[in-house]
This record gives C-alpha cells, sequence and structure tokens, in this order.
C-alpha cells in the first residue's frame, strides 16, 4: 500500500494521521508550519472550554504519538505544491524550503484548518490602532503565560470588555456565519482572569449568547460563581478616552434601550474563523469544491461530513467550517477510517 497522506497537523490532522498509523498504513504527515499542532500551538491556547482542561493535555498526546511512530514521516515547514490524479491515488509534489520531492500516495486527508479573522478589517474598534486592544488570540497567549497586562504601559488592566461575533455574523465584511468558538472562548477568557485575578472587572457584550450544548454551564458558572457581566448590545466604535488613559466604548444597550458609553482598559475583540490559505490552495490542487464561504464541501455534509465525494479525498476539522477542538479530532479519526478503507481496497 502507498503511504496515506495527511495535510495539515492541527488537531484534526494529526488525530488522523495517528489513527491512521496506528492501523498499519504508512502516512505522511504534511505541515506547513515549523511546529505540529495548529493554531492551538501558533497561539498558545490555554485551557478548553467548557470542563477547562489545559490544551496540552489534547494536543500533547497527539503529537507525542506521530513524533514516536515510525509508520508517521513528518514533513515540517513543508506544502504541496502540485496533486495529479492517478489510476488509485495521487502522485504529489513536496516544496521544503528549495528542496522538491515526489510522491504516490493512496488517499489523502485534507485538514488545513482556519485562519482568524483580521480585526483589522473591523477599523472602527480601532485594532492595530490601538495598543490596548488586543484579539482574543492574543489574549490567549497572555493567559497562557498569566501576565495579563496593557501592551500600552505594562500595568495590570481594572476593566476588561469582550466584544462578540467580530468578523462573525457580518454582512459587511461578508462573514455571515457563526464562528461557534467566539462566546465560549471570550466566557471561559473572562472566567480565567477572574480566577486568578478577582480584582479585574469583565464585561462582555454580546448580540446572542452561544454556547451549545454542554456549553451552556459555563455561561451559567461565569456570572453566578465569577461575576462576570454581560451587556446585549452592539459596540459601534472604540476611541481614546479623555485623557488618554483608557479606551471609550461607544455604542448601544439593547435591552435598556439606551446609548452606552463605558471606558474600559483593555478591549478584547472575539474574532471569527475564515478558510485558511491551505484550505483554499487544498480545493484547487485536489479539486474538492467549496461552499459560498470557502470552506471545503463535503458530500453529504449532514450524513458524512469526512467524504468529499471526490475517490481519495477525504476531509477533516475546520477545514469544511468552524468547529471545537474535540469535534475536529474526532472527525479526524473519522476521516482516517475511511481513508484507510479506500487505500486497502
Amino acid at each position: 500500500m502507498n503511504p496515506i497522506l495527511v495535510l495539515g497537523a492541527g488537531p484534526a490532522g494529526l488525530s488522523a494521521a495517528a489513527e491512521i498509523a496506528e492501523l498499519g498504513a504508512p502516512t505522511i504527515l504534511v505541515e506547513r508550519e515549523a511546529y505540529l499542532g495548529g493554531n492551538p500551538k501558533r497561539w498558545h491556547y490555554s485551557l478548553l472550554a467548557p470542563d477547562l482542561r489545559p490544551s496540552d493535555e489534547i494536543l500533547g498526546p497527539l503529537i507525542a504519538k506521530v513524533e514516536g511512530n515510525p509508520r508517521v514521516e513528518l514533513h515540517r515547514s513543508t506544502t504541496v505544491t502540485k496533486a495529479e490524479r492517478l489510476p488509485k491515488g495521487f502522485r504529489v509534489t513536496l516544496k521544503t524550503g528549495d528542496a522538491l520531492e515526489t510522491q504516490e500516495v493512496s488517499a489523502v486527508v485534507l485538514a488545513t484548518g482556519f485562519d482568524h479573522f483580521d480585526s483589522r478589517r473591523k477599523f472602527e474598534y480601532g485594532y492595530g490602532r490601538y495598543p490596548d486592544v488586543l484579539d482574543f488570540k492574543e489574549l490567549e497567549g497572555m493567559i497562557h503565560d498569566d501576565r495579563v497586562l496593557r501592551p500600552s504601559d505594562g500595568k495590570p488592566p481594572r476593566r476588561i470588555a469582550w466584544i462578540l461575533c467580530v468578523g462573525s455574523r457580518d454582512l459587511q465584511v461578508g462573514n455571515p456565519w457563526c464562528c461557534r468558538m467566539g462566546c465560549a472562548v471570550s466566557i471561559k477568557q473572562a472566567v480565567e482572569i477572574r480566577q486568578k485575578h478577582p480584582e479585574i472587572d469583565a464585561y462582555v457584550y454580546y448580540m446572542d449568547i452561544r454556547t451549545y450544548g454542554l456549553w451552556e454551564d459555563l455561561y451559567w458558572k461565569s456570572m453566578q460563581e465569577y461575576g462576570v457581566k454581560f451587556i446585549r448590545g452592539r459596540i459601534g466604535q472604540v476611541t481614546i478616552a479623555e485623557g488618554g488613559s483608557q479606551l471609550l466604548a461607544t455604542g448601544e444597550d439593547t435591552i435598556l434601550r439606551r446609548p452606552t458609553e463605558v471606558p474600559f482598559d483593555m478591549i478584547v475583540l472575539a474574532s471569527g474563523m475564515e478558510p485558511g490559505t491551505g484550505t483554499q490552495e487544498a480545493a484547487a490542487l485536489f479539486g474538492v469544491p467549496v461552499g459560498p464561504e470557502g470552506f471545503l464541501t463535503p458530500n453529504l455534509s449532514d450524513m458524512n461530513p469526512v467524504d468529499s465525494g471526490l475517490p481519495g479525498v477525504f476531509l477533516a476539522g475546520a477545514a469544511t467550517g468552524p468547529k471545537a477542538i474535540p469535534d475536529s479530532v474526532t472527525e479526524g479519526m473519522g476521516a482516517a477510517l475511511r481513508a484507510y478503507q479506500y487505500a486497502r481496497n
């Protein structure tokens, strides 16, 4: 059997590669970055909602499985530049630096993940202009290192606001979909900060809270046990408050039906998920259709989300749309089984 190619080494790709290798098949795992773990590693995700487990408890064992398995051929800092369909599988060209390598593979799992929305596109929030306006992936790294400090002066903040749905559910920027994770991650961050620094006040501005399933418990716990304050409304702009030491969030409280203008020491933007560059490249290389949102489209998204409908091409994780890490890990295993079945037949 020719190896099975797994493209992307985030949670879904790691899960797929580990499962294929455990089934006894040779595996080629290709990652465009120099590290394994995808966005959780890139942005130093701290605890994972809803049960607040350290991210390394999920990613660590998966990374160890692929690094320690002789059936897994790892290619870091590598991209696939060409894919030619064969009667069974593909002939692919791998590029690492200036070196090119051609391999024949019997099947491929596309687990190319996502990119976070670039919050600079919501210019009214001042991201990129005001140092104390952060993207929540940046705050995640601060929480991971236990150094939640204002970038402008290195001082601890006393009041932090989260603005949800930045680049999600937003027709103006062309992203009408829900990112599924912004509410839960923002609430989780507020809880983590209140646990370690109860002197910091936490406010969450939201359109709707979408903490589906068991994640709803975290939402209620954040209010009842940790005093996180929720304000239903929209922030129209963020400016510098008079005196220049704080940020001023101006908008509307839609429950009280009145304008609101509140000073904060830090403002955190919950940026949504968009198709990653690797996802768009994979679609072009392997001929996988994409939906209007730009994510890869499964053949039967409701019944079989890992089959592309194309022979030998299987999908996993956030390459097909916004997903939580546990869902991506599960889909990686499902895609691995389908790829193994295809390669064996």
